[in-house]
């Protein structure tokens, strides 16, 4: 019995002690310093979006006609309020939260609040809400599909859901993010529908994606598979009539 307090003991001990006071030391040259340093980086940061947050409710309801002021829906300015302290920190997704509690006091625009645009936007991104800006003016875009195509009527959709994009270097991220607003029901996606306009589908020429799509058509013909061509579907991507109300309320 005398032996286990005679270990606690020892291992309190100055060696114990020593070897304890080293990892503490080492903790805070290496890695919690670095964690302290964000830590009051973050809270900093925060604080300012924070700020800037509230300034924008403020600016956008003192905006309001008098006249057209009406008390708040709780059931969307309550949650609004509750979801927008998580998501602060992007500037676009904070514009929007704000966006969304000033109109849901305004009888020009209440009508056309929904409940589930709070749900809509904490399942954004910065990026989706800046591809749904380019809706704001157009209702509808050209989109692509590209398909490898066989002799035999096979075919493999090697890309899709192109756009002509200021930048194509990295248009996978944009092709994801049209992905999640379709999934949302903010954009409605059709290859049986097309532009007038046969030059609005000239981009795709020079996208990177058709380049990628021309090099696995080799790397197939190199194979022998029976694949001979590239073929270009061409579509429209539009908005939904939950998404026209959804930029005009939140954009």
């Amino acid at each position: 019995m005398g032996l286990l307090p005679k270990f606690i003991d020892d291992a309190a001990g100055p060696p114990a002690q020593a070897v304890g006071n080293t990892l503490s030391n080492l903790w805070e040259l290496g890695i919690g310093s670095h964690i302290s340093l964000w830590i009051k980086k973050q809270q900093v940061r925060q604080q300012q979006n924070l700020k800037d947050y509230i300034k924008k409710v403020e600016e956008k309801t003192q905006s309001i006609p008098e006249e057209n002021v009406i008390d708040p829906e709780l059931h969307i300015v309550g949650p609004a309020i509750e979801a927008s302290k998580y998501y602060i920190e992007s500037e676009e997704l904070r514009n929007m939260f704000a966006n969304l509690i000033a109109s849901s006091i305004d009888s020009r625009v209440s009508d056309e609040t929904h409940p589930s645009f709070v749900e809509i936007i904490k399942q954004l991104s910065p990026l989706d809400a800046n591809m749904l800006i380019n809706f704001k003016n157009t209702n509808q875009h050209p989109i692509v599909q590209v398909r490898i195509q066989g002799e035999n009527g096979n075919y493999i959709i090697h890309q899709e859901h192109l756009m002509n994009f200021e930048s194509n270097s990295n248009y996978k991220v944009y092709v994801a993010s049209l992905s999640n607003l379709e999934r949302l029901g903010l954009v409605q996606i059709n290859y049986s529908a097309r532009s007038y306009e046969v030059t609005d589908y000239e981009f795709v020429n020079s996208h990177p994606a058709y380049q990628e799509s021309q090099k696995y058509l080799l790397e197939l013909k190199n194979k022998k598979y029976d694949f001979d061509r590239i073929e270009i579907h061409k579509g429209l991507i539009s908005l939904t009539p939950l998404s026209t109300n959804f930029i005009k309320v939140c954009l």
